[in-house]
């Protein structure tokens, strides 16, 4: 059963890796805090990341809310090998408790009046042998927010994110869409289409592609936190709660 919900504040997760939870992990982050909420963002595992690793999650948001006194972001558990949590736990000879991300999320919401939790891959990735991701959101007790790419194969990822949500009690925000490359017009188009269609919560989006993602991170992250969807994810994040 679902804990009793912590804190006002989302779980955002992917259809898959690599889909962009990051981009807009940071960049609600960025529209919740320009209304002068205090906001708490959270990874609670991170794979192929090292201290040193300037290119991993919680860095890149750390160095995006490092001018802003009113956001802070918290990771747990960061591993280096780049697989699946619970393999590079083990690769690490240790293991993921559950237990301490719940009670570190629930200290870090004490005086934060939004927190954004950040999963990893997809719903069903394990994160122990008992736990994957879609039990930890359940125990979090937050409403999740998909997001998904407007590619090839994101139908079908979608509805499958879905319906492992709805499965499992857990009530849906939305699902915010988003251009990862230059896939073909018509293909995004095709895809934003079906998924409107075939979906029963709110799908926004899609967020624009952004060439400079790479080599700008922050300015993007800037520059679409002032975009008509994340505003809207902003607006409803904040009704919600």
């Amino acid at each position: 059963m679902p804990d009793q919900r912590l804190q006002p504040g989302i779980f955002i997760t992917g259809t898959d890796t690599n889909v962009g939870k990051t981009v807009v992990t940071a960049a609600l982050g960025l529209a919740l805090q320009q209304t002068g909420a205090k906001v708490g963002i959270m990874k609670p595992v991170e794979t192929g990341t090292t201290p040193d690793n300037t290119d991993s999650d919680v860095r890149r948001l750390r160095n995006v809310f490092a001018p802003y006194r009113n956001v802070d972001v918290l990771n747990v558990s960061g591993f280096p090998e780049p697989v699946a949590p619970l393999e590079a736990a083990r690769s690490a000879r240790q293991v993921i408790d559950v237990d301490v991300i719940l009670n570190a999320c629930r200290e870090r919401t004490v005086d934060r009046d939004y927190m954004l939790v950040e999963g990893i891959g997809g719903i069903l990735v394990p994160l122990t042998e008992t736990h994957d991701v879609r039990d930890l959101i359940g125990l979090l007790g937050l409403p999740c927010l998909i997001v998904g790419r407007t590619g090839l194969g994101s139908i079908n990822h979608t509805r499958l994110t879905l319906m492992g949500l709805q499965e499992a009690g857990i009530p849906i925000l939305g699902i915010v869409l988003n251009h990862m490359d230059i896939t073909p017009k018509e293909q995004q188009a095709s895809t934003v289409k079906l998924i409107r269609e075939l979906s029963d919560v709110p799908v926004l989006g899609p967020l624009p592609f952004q060439p400079r993602m790479n080599s700008q991170w922050e300015d993007c992250i800037r520059t679409l936190a002032n975009h008509s969807t994340i505003r809207e994810v902003a607006r409803m994040v904040q009704e919600n709660n």
